[in-house]
């Protein structure tokens, strides 16, 4: 993986400032990137033109306007179920497989807004119905970790923008969050992945699945970065009737938080059948963790939990049927050609556009919905929901409430494609999902943070919950587990975190010159990266060195300029001081007095001649930068000493004058 396309966004904008890089270099290595994993098959679709336009936009704020944007240079991949003007917009589905909208969703226009630059549209489960994203028109997405003939899947349904900002296609990616859909592939694939309080972010231009549960997700490989992204698409929208109408407070790291006054709880019913030994040891080595950062602990009950997959079933599939009954090839999307009447052109469109998930879930909640049934599935899954959010209501609010729930985030590493596609779509998104759907029937924030790596060098997460609007709180705490891991994993390879960077870049650069001098052929990315990075870097550092020199040129030349006219000043009132001694009668205590502010003037100057005479002793300066400079404040002091020799003459002349007037008036008497 290119190393600079894995930097944090602050890292990258440091970069800019540097210029290191500019934003169409960063993108066009980002590009690059998404091109070399191609095989992975996280891009439905790279958007190589408006990346570009956006990469030129950020490069003109950043150096020419100076007036740069949050997001500026940095690139996103969305999910191909958020509408995006003039570009495809598929859903993974051969219904919308030509459908370009006419409009922004309000996340992508406020990315954009903020500087962000669009790589592409990533791939999909078919109208995110799944949990694998192996369902795609487009073909299935592929895990990084483990790419072989054996490979594993991503997750689903967000697995394209999970796996784009895994392999450093993008720095942050969007996906959608129905029962899991972004923290889900998140853990499978080793990157942070936040679903927000329902309505904190807009819904609008997200294609629907089931309305009451969607929610845009985020997910990039930091909590910092992901902070940055959540500040930009945040708040209220009049677009969308269903986000929250008061303002959205930023939110920040708080450096110093005291992880004593939080309270953590460990619901006993998400310990179940199907979960792993190694996620059961994350499980339990972050709450240790939790409980030596001093915070408290505890287990607590939500009854509800097994019954909690079932109503997601059921629900979904209900709202499922509702949302797909616009897909009638009448008006926008595939139309088939059996029009001979119109029973039969929605059910030959709908068999043509829809694969066997999306038609079985159609199938499954229109017969939920059929009045004989409504009472008995629909409206007692409805209650059963209200039970579940009345759950978390208590353990956040009630008698011995928490701050925070810690849950694994998936009951198992990533399986293999093979495994998993021998199962039917409902028992694994029933399975895969298990501790994720219950926080999108509470509407509540959760986010899945990556721990450490399984048995067989997969990743595994752990998942924290809060109340509504309790983000702040979350991603503190999350920013500190992240924080603990990576002093200990430092800790545990005995390499300070001060030596790490520039070790691990000797190491490469070492890597780098072997196979220069190998003169092979095919160099990796990393070492052509680090060779250019390495002669822009000393191009810079010269270029930066002769700059120093000519600016302490310019300082002292700027000191000299001030020291010739404090010079000329003082032989004005040099000569001034002369002229009015002369026109008046000598009388003693007058020059005594001028006497004295003479030797105090003459004291100043010999202090500034002295000090100017220390800088030059010291001042590491060729010759051949300063000469003229040198000379002149050479001469300048020169002339200094002359005035001072011939101040302290005049003042004996005066004193002896004192003497014989006193002697004078002494005979007189």
């Amino acid at each position: 993986m290119n190393k600079l396309t894995t930097y944090s966004i602050k890292e990258i904008h440091k970069s800019f400032r540097d210029k290191l890089l500019t934003p169409t270099s960063f993108v066009d290595l980002c590009i690059q990137r998404a091109r070399q994993t191609k095989e992975l098959n996280a891009f439905i679709n790279i958007t190589d033109e408006e990346a570009e336009n956006h990469a030129i936009e950020s490069e003109k704020r950043v150096y020419v306007e100076k007036k740069s944007k949050p997001l500026d240079g940095i690139t996103i991949a969305i999910k191909d179920n958020f509408c995006t003007k003039n570009i495809h917009t598929t859903c993974a589905s051969n219904m919308l497989k030509n459908f370009v909208p006419t409009y922004d969703a309000t996340v992508y226009s406020r990315l954009i807004g903020s500087g962000a630059c669009l790589v592409g549209k990533s791939n999909l489960d078919e109208f995110a119905m799944g949990s694998g994203t192996v369902d795609s028109i487009f073909g299935p997405t592929r895990n990084p970790w483990c790419y072989s003939e054996d490979w594993r899947i991503s997750g689903g349904s967000s697995g394209g923008s999970a796996v784009a900002v895994a392999t450093g296609s993008c720095v942050a990616g969007i996906g959608s969050d129905t029962g899991g859909s972004t923290r889900n592939p998140a853990a499978l694939c080793g990157v942070v992945g936040l679903k927000p309080t329902y309505g904190l972010v807009s819904r609008y231009g997200l294609i629907p699945l089931v309305n009451s549960m969607d929610v845009p997700g985020i997910l990039t490989r930091n909590i910092d970065d992901l902070i940055v992204i959540l500040n930009c698409v945040a708040g209220p929208d009049i677009l969308d009737s269903t986000t929250i109408k008061k303002d959205f407070k930023p939110i920040k790291i708080i450096d110093d938080i005291d992880m004593s006054k939080i309270k953590i709880g460990i619901p006993s019913e998400y310990y179940c059948e199907g979960m792993s030994e190694d996620v059961l040891d994350v499980w339990r080595s972050v709450a240790d963790l939790l409980e030596n950062e001093k915070c408290q602990v505890c287990t607590v009950s939500l009854p509800h939990t097994s019954v909690s997959i079932a109503v997601y079933s059921i629900l979904n599939q209900c709202e499922v049927a509702s949302n797909m009954a616009r897909y009638d090839g009448l008006e926008y999307g595939l139309r088939a050609s059996e029009d001979y009447s119109t029973e039969e052109l929605y059910a030959s469109t709908r068999s043509e556009g829809f694969n066997n998930v999306v038609r079985s879930r159609i199938f499954a909640g229109n017969y939920f919905l059929l009045s004989r049934n409504y009472d008995k599935y629909f409206l007692k899954a409805l209650k059963l929901r209200r039970l579940i959010a009345d759950d978390f209501n208590k353990v956040f609010h009630g008698e011995n409430s928490v701050d925070l729930l810690l849950t694994p985030t998936t009951l198992s590493e990533a399986p293999l494609y093979k495994d998993f596609t021998s199962k039917h779509n409902r028992d694994q998104c029933a399975f895969q999902d298990y501790c994720t759907q219950p926080a999108n029937m509470a509407g509540i924030p959760a986010i899945s943070v990556p721990i450490r790596l399984s048995k067989n060098n997969l990743p595994l997460s752990i998942q924290l919950m809060g109340p509504t609007l309790s983000e702040e709180l979350m991603l503190n705490v999350a920013k500190k587990i992240e924080t603990t891991l990576t002093s200990e994993t430092l800790k545990n390879l005995n390499v300070s975190i001060e030596n790490l960077p520039q070790k691990c870049q000797n190491l490469l650069q070492q890597a780098a010159e072997s196979q220069s001098v190998l003169e092979i052929d095919n160099l990796d990315s990393v070492s052509i990266s680090l060779h250019r990075s390495r002669e822009i870097s000393e191009k810079l550092q010269d270029e930066y060195e002769i700059l120093k020199l000519k600016q302490r040129n310019a300082e002292l030349q700027a000191k000299i300029d001030r020291n010739n006219r404090s010079l000329q000043e003082l032989r004005k009132e040099l000569e001034s001081s002369k002229q009015s001694l002369t026109r008046q009668n000598p009388n003693p205590d007058n020059i005594q007095d001028h006497i004295k502010q003479l030797k105090q003037k003459l004291t100043s100057y010999e202090e500034n001649y002295e000090k100017a005479k220390s800088k030059y002793a010291v001042l590491s300066v060729p010759e051949a930068v300063l000469p003229k400079s040198l000379i002149s404040q050479v001469t300048s002091l020169l002339a200094l000493q002359e005035e001072a020799t011939s101040l302290k003459q005049r003042a004996d002349d005066i004193s002896l004058m004192k003497e014989a007037r006193e002697t004078f008036n002494r005979l007189r008497r």
